[in-house]
C-alpha cells in the first residue's frame, strides 16, 4: 500500500502529466510537424525506414511518466495487496460530454483501489488519451527534389519491387498515369534511363494488359501494365498498378541522359490511360498512409542553391506545411473533370493588363511542364508588351538578356482568387539565343511548343510559375491553393511535412479529446490529493 512518504514523486509525477497538457496544441494546425522518413535525394540508396514519429516531445515525456510510474510501482509492490483491481474506466468520446467526465473506481474497495493504483491510474488514463489522440493525427510523407541549371525539371526517388529497384521520376499534375521504363525497352531514350526488370523482383505479378499514353509534347510511351509494391516519399503502397514502358519516344538532350526514368502522374484518375486501376494517391488513402488526399508542392530555384542543386524543393504528400509559406491560402475551385484547371481573373505585365479572351480565361497549374503556355494571340500581346522582344520561326519568342537584372518592365501577374501571384520577369528569361545580346523567353504558345499540334486555348502555369508560389492540390474538394512561398526551407529539406487543416469534425474531436484529458488528470488528481 502507497503511504504519504510518496508525496513528492506523486507531485513530480502531477508536474510531469501538467508538462504534457501544455504541449497539447489548442489547435491542429499549430501541431507539432509530424516527421517522416525519406531518402535524402534522389540516386542515393533508398532507405526503407518505416517508422514515422508522431509529436516526438510529447512522446518523450509519456515514456518519461511510464517509467516514473514504473520505478514507484516496482519500489511498492510489496505493499501493495490489491494487484486484482482494476484500474478506471474513462470514455473518450467524439461528441461533446453532456456532463463532466468522471473517473470511477472500480468494483470492490474503492479507497484500496484508489491507493493502491492511484497513480498507474493516472498514467493508464494518459496513456490511451494519448493514443486516441495520435490515431486522429494525419500521415505525411515528404519526397525531396532534384532540379536542374535550367529550372526545366525536378524529380524525385521512388523504388519498386522487392528487393526494390530505384528510379528517378518526375510528379505530373497534368497526367494520371505511373510508368517507368522496362528492360524490355531499346529506344535511345532508354537506354539512358534505369529501367525495371520484372524478373529481379519476388513480389512482381504481371499483368496483359497494354497501355498507351501521348502529351502535349508529342513524346510517347506504351507497354503492358505490372503490379508491384511501390516506395515513394518514405510510403509503401502495396500492390500498385505500373506501366513498364517497352517503348519511349521522346527527345533525347545533348547530354544523352533525359534526367528521369519515368513519370508519376499527379492527375485526377479518372483521366488516367491505365483505365480500371487505382491511382497512386488512391491507394495511399484505401492502405491509411496518408490522412487526406492532398499533394502539396515547394520548388526551390536553381538561382537560391549551392553548385549541386541537391536541394530542389519537396512534394508532400497527405497535407500542407505552413513553415514553406507566408500568409494565408488562397483556394480555387477545379473548373475541369479532367484537369487541375483554375479560374483567372486577370493577367498584366508590370501594369499593363493584357486583354484575356472568355476561353482563354483558366490555367492548368501543371507539375509537369517547365514553363508558361498561352494561347497565340496571349503570347504575342505578352511579348509585344516587351521593348525589343522579337520572334523567331525556329526559335520562338526572345527577349533582351539584360531583363534578367532589370525591373523595368515589371512582373508577370495573374489574379487568381481576386489575390495576385507574380512571376518575376528576371525568371523568363533563360538561354542566349545566338543571337548577341537576345535570350530565349520561357513564355511559349502552345503551338510553339507542340510543334503546331495543340489548339489549346487556356493558360498552362509550369514549374515557371510553382516555383515562385507555395501550391496545394486537394482531391478530396477538388480546389487548388496558392500562398506565397519562403525562399528558404526551415530546419532543411524534407524535415517540415505537417498534416493539413483539419476538417471541423477532426477539431472538435481533438479539443473534446483535449478536454477529457485535462478532465481525467483534475479528477484522479483530486483523488489523489485526499489521500494525503
Amino acid at each position: 500500500m502507497r503511504c504519504k512518504g510518496n508525496s513528492s514523486s506523486f507531485y513530480g509525477l502531477l508536474a510531469t502529466a501538467t508538462l504534457l497538457l501544455l504541449l497539447l496544441p489548442d489547435h491542429p494546425t499549430n501541431a507539432e510537424l509530424l516527421r517522416v522518413s525519406v531518402q535524402e535525394q534522389p540516386g542515393v540508396n533508398l532507405r526503407s525506414i518505416k517508422a514515422r514519429a508522431h509529436y516526438g516531445s510529447r512522446q518523450e515525456f509519456m515514456t518519461k511518466l511510464l517509467a516514473l510510474n514504473a520505478h514507484n510501482d516496482n519500489s511498492s509492490s510489496n505493499d501493495n495487496n490489491n494487484a486484482n483491481t482494476s484500474p478506471p474506466s474513462l470514455t473518450l468520446s467524439s461528441s461533446p460530454p453532456s456532463s463532466p467526465i468522471v473517473v470511477a473506481a472500480a468494483e470492490g474497495d474503492e479507497k484500496g483501489g484508489r491507493e493502491s493504483g492511484s497513480e498507474l491510474d493516472l498514467m493508464s488514463q494518459l496513456d490511451k488519451l494519448e493514443h486516441e489522440l495520435i490515431k486522429k493525427r494525419a500521415f505525411v510523407g515528404v519526397a525531396p527534389l532534384r532540379g536542374n541549371s535550367l529550372d526545366t525539371q525536378w524529380v524525385a526517388a521512388m523504388s519498386i519491387g522487392n528487393p526494390p529497384q530505384e528510379f528517378s521520376v518526375v510528379f505530373d499534375t497534368g497526367s494520371g498515369d505511373l510508368w517507368v521504363s522496362s528492360v524490355g525497352c531499346t529506344s535511345a531514350v532508354c537506354q539512358s534511363q534505369r529501367r525495371f526488370s520484372p524478373s529481379q523482383s519476388s513480389s512482381f505479378q504481371m499483368d496483359s494488359t497494354r497501355w498507351q499514353i501521348a502529351y502535349a509534347d508529342t513524346s510517347q510511351a506504351s507497354g503492358i501494365l505490372g503490379v508491384d509494391d511501390v516506395t515513394v516519399a518514405g510510403i509503401k503502397i502495396s500492390n500498385q498498378t505500373f506501366g513498364l514502358a517497352s517503348y519511349n519516344a521522346a527527345p533525347v538532350p545533348p547530354s544523352g541522359s533525359s534526367g528521369f526514368d519515368g513519370i508519376m502522374g499527379l492527375g485526377f484518375e479518372g483521366t488516367s490511360d491505365m483505365k480500371g486501376f487505382k491511382s497512386p494517391i488512391t491507394n495511399m488513402m484505401l492502405q491509411n498512409q496518408i490522412d487526406q488526399a492532398i499533394v502539396s508542392v515547394w520548388l526551390n530555384k536553381a538561382s537560391e542553391q549551392d553548385a549541386k542543386l541537391s536541394k530542389g524543393g519537396q512534394f508532400i504528400f497527405g497535407g500542407v506545411d505552413p513553415s514553406l509559406y507566408t500568409g494565408s491560402i488562397t483556394y480555387l475551385p477545379v473548373t475541369s473533370d479532367s484537369q487541375w484547371q483554375v479560374a483567372v481573373d486577370g493577367v498584366y505585365i508590370g501594369r499593363k493588363e493584357l486583354a484575356v479572351s472568355k476561353s482563354s480565361s483558366y490555367a492548368v497549374v501543371d507539375t509537369g511542364s517547365s514553363y508558361i503556355l498561352f494561347p497565340d494571340y496571349l503570347a504575342t500581346a505578352f511579348h509585344r508588351a516587351i521593348p525589343n522582344s522579337q520572334y523567331d520561326k525556329d526559335l520562338g519568342w526572345m527577349i533582351p538578356c539584360t531583363l534578367a537584372k532589370s525591373t523595368s518592365v515589371g512582373d508577370l501577374t495573374f489574379v487568381l482568387g481576386g489575390q495576385k501571384f507574380a512571376v518575376p520577369l528576371s525568371d523568363i528569361v533563360i538561354l542566349e539565343s545566338g543571337f548577341k545580346g537576345i535570350c530565349l523567353s520561357a513564355i511559349d504558345s502552345w503551338s510553339e511548343a507542340t510543334n503546331g499540334h495543340s489548339g489549346e486555348s487556356q493558360i498552362l502555369l509550369g514549374d515557371l510559375f510553382i516555383k515562385n508560389h507555395y501550391v496545394v492540390y486537394d482531391y478530396t474538394d477538388r480546389q487548388i491553393g496558392f500562398a506565397q512561398k519562403v525562399p528558404e526551407a526551415p530546419g532543411g529539406i524534407g524535415l517540415n511535412a505537417q498534416n493539413s487543416a483539419p476538417s471541423a469534425s477532426r477539431t472538435r474531436k481533438e479539443h473534446w479529446a483535449k478536454m477529457a484529458l485535462m478532465t481525467a488528470v483534475v479528477m484522479v488528481a483530486t483523488s489523489l490529493l485526499s489521500l494525503h
